[in-house]
């Protein structure tokens, strides 16, 4: 009727186009409804190319594109989220905003739902090392940055107390040196610009408040103490006197440091976002499904 309408307007008021038994307006009326219903038509073809829109065949025309085949029993909604992601794997896979948009497709959000992501989200790291002075060892901070770790010393073997010892990083040339005594049952704590022993301050014994960098790539790094001249004398004497050989102390060196995990992000979504039964599972499936090979997700469910 609206293009019926259109028409009568345009003609004079004597042709008494108001009258609908008039033969004028049954031509103009027939013509107008084809025209109505040519644009109806037209607009269905528009919305059949239209994800949001299409439905039935059309939908499976869509998904025919990227390959995409209609599950047994599957309804349009549930194709059409799938279609979606496809899209956007197709034209911008493994980004934040496209990873962000499939998640929110798949749950059910609005656009401006807010989830976050964090990328090489932090992670607590430790590692502990039983040596010897003398001894070297490599390791890195499987981070994508340098850290700053703190180190703990204690005496692991039976011997009563080791002195002076040095914590050096031979790649860099750094190095710490606690000029004091460490007495078995105690651990020396470095880090944050002090030393501790249990609640006992002792950062006057430090050589420096500047720990090693712990570095990115791998880096070679030794322990050492000054060790007695009585070691590894075996079968030696003097006038009113004895020698005995003592053994090498072995020390636990334990380091910590926060380290930004390479190749990975992390996905916070609200609590709220998946309560629905198998939420969470659809939004990992989303989210392996669209990101690039060898990087690892986390999804992390966190309360408001």
């Amino acid at each position: 009727m609206e293009r019926t309408k259109r028409i009568l307007d345009r003609f004079p008021l004597f042709f008494k186009t108001w009258d609908t038994d008039s033969i004028i307006y049954g031509v103009v009326a027939a013509l107008g409804k084809r025209l109505d219903e040519a644009e109806k038509d037209l607009d269905a073809v528009l919305r059949s190319h239209w994800v949001d829109l299409a439905t039935g065949v059309d939908l499976d025309k869509l998904g025919a594109l990227y390959n995409l085949r209609r599950k047994p029993g599957e309804a349009d909604a549930d194709l059409r989220s799938r279609l979606k992601r496809a899209i956007i794997e197709f034209k911008g896979g493994g980004t934040k905003s496209s990873i962000l948009t499939s998640v929110r497709m798949t749950l059910g959000l609005p656009r401006d739902y807010p989830l976050d992501m964090v990328e090489n989200p932090p992670v607590e790291m430790h590692r502990e090392f039983s040596v010897n002075p003398g001894d070297t060892w490599a390791f890195s901070s499987e981070s994508v940055y340098d850290s700053d770790p703190k180190i703990e010393i204690s005496l692991e073997s039976e011997g009563e107390r080791i002195t002076n010892p040095t914590v050096s990083n031979l790649g860099t040339g750094e190095e710490i040196t606690f000029q004091d005594a460490i007495k078995k049952g105690e651990t020396l704590v470095m880090g944050d610009g002090r030393a501790l022993i249990g609640r006992r301050n002792v950062t006057k014994s430090l050589s420096t408040t500047s720990l090693p960098r712990l570095p990115r790539r791998l880096s070679k790094w030794s322990y050492n103490e000054p060790l007695s001249e009585e070691i590894g004398v075996f079968d030696a004497g003097v006038f009113d006197d004895s020698k005995f050989a003592i053994g090498i102390p072995t020390i636990r060196l334990g380091f910590r440091w926060t380290a930004h995990q390479p190749a990975t992000f992390e996905l916070r979504i609200p609590e709220e976002a998946v309560s629905k039964e198998n939420s969470l599972n659809l939004a990992k499936e989303a989210v392996d499904s669209i990101k690039a090979t060898g990087v690892r997700a986390i999804i992390k469910v966190v309360k408001e």
